[in-house]
């Protein structure tokens, strides 16, 4: 099987994309957005939290808790200023922080990405950098691909989840019934989760102390495989207006994975 994972570190194939991101790591890339305004922090700061909003969210975060591993193909492109690239992807993922994501071009691997749990590997097909080894169980991918998304977020979306950041304050605001935010105390970050009129998921949101997105990743085209409903389509988009959107073409939940899957030969 080709090495499976979205790694990035750009290669001559992704100029536009290393310029942006840095390091070159394809894996994904997580984004930042625009969020509500000061009613939220005025919200977030001295209020308990809502019970039934906490219910919400948790319910909202157990979306699909049910899969613990996934096998697939898909493609990714992204979009920048003006410019689009495409490319196929396959990976193997295991709940929490195990996957192996390739990212391929004209049907050439191009870049891997490869984490035991343990240990995280970045790996070049093109020659474009040697491969880089890391330990850590869920390392920020930020100064990899210069996005604030952790190994762990990365699968939960291979695994058709909504990522779970920890909070301990949740609020709904009336105008608003669909939509739950979250906050953790001694942190600036609020998260906002809307959830459509049958109570999937949409669409995922941090936002920072301004107001300003963090991260932000949008479902849709949902289908139904083993009793699961998944999204077809993850979009995660950034302030810079990058767009990434990752299409779940073939998607196997719960598939047994063996344990070398994780690594790749001779790192």
């Amino acid at each position: 099987m080709i090495p499976a994972y979205l790694s990035f570190r750009q290669v001559k194939d992704l100029d536009f994309w290393r310029s942006s991101v840095g390091v070159v790591t394809i894996l994904l890339f997580t984004v930042i957005f625009t969020g509500p305004g000061c009613v939220l922090l005025g919200l977030q700061s001295g209020k308990q939290t809502d019970t039934h909003a906490e219910d919400i969210i948790n319910r909202i975060q157990a979306f699909n808790a049910q899969i613990s591993t996934s096998k697939g193909t898909g493609e990714l492109t992204l979009i920048h200023g003006g410019r689009k690239e495409k490319y196929k992807i396959i990976w193997a993922a295991q709940s929490p922080n195990r996957l192996r994501m390739t990212l391929l071009m004209s049907g050439h691997p191009v870049e891997t990405i490869a984490s035991t749990g343990q240990w995280v590997t970045f790996a070049s097909h093109t020659g474009a950098h040697e491969p880089h080894s890391a330990a850590s169980k869920d390392p920020d991918l930020d100064p990899y691909i210069n996005i604030p998304l952790r190994l762990s977020e990365l699968v939960s979306l291979l695994l058709g989840k909504v990522p779970k950041r920890p909070f301990d304050r949740a609020w709904i605001l009336p105008e608003k019934p669909n939509t739950v935010f979250a906050s953790q105390s001694f942190s600036s970050e609020i998260q906002e989760c809307l959830m459509n009129e049958t109570g999937i998921p949409t669409r995922y949101r941090v936002l920072d102390k301004k107001m300003n997105l963090i991260l932000g990743i949008w479902y849709s085209q949902f289908f139904k495989r083993d009793n699961f409903i998944l999204p077809g389509v993850i979009t995660i988009k950034d302030g810079d207006q990058r767009i990434m959107k990752i299409a779940l073409n073939d998607i196997m939940p719960n598939i047994h994975i063996k344990e070398s899957v994780f690594r790749l030969t001779g790192s």
